[in-house]
């Protein structure tokens, strides 16, 4: 199904009815917006789903020493590629 919208001057679209009534886009539903190649892609999220993905996925993981591994390749990836950014 191909719709066509248009941007107002603030940047606004409006999501066509039959299409938020097909989707179940209600009134402070949560979008993602993203961009592929030239496209522009809209990904519905349920905040609350993701959450409960989240929690299974991470039972039994220790998130602190997730998240400080994390950082330490991202720092590392930043050493290597800017070395400019390096604190002397």
């Amino acid at each position: 199904m191909a719709e066509i919208v248009e941007v107002d001057g603030s940047g606004r679209i409006v999501l066509p009815k039959r299409l938020r009534e097909e989707l179940g886009i209600k009134a402070r539903t949560r979008l993602m917006l993203t961009k592929r190649g030239d496209k522009l892609v809209a990904i519905r999220l349920d905040v609350e789903e993701l959450a409960r993905r989240l929690e299974s996925e991470l039972d039994g993981v220790e998130v602190d020493e997730l998240a400080a591994s994390v950082r330490r390749e991202i720092n590392e990836k930043i050493a290597r590629e800017h070395p400019e950014l390096s604190p002397g």
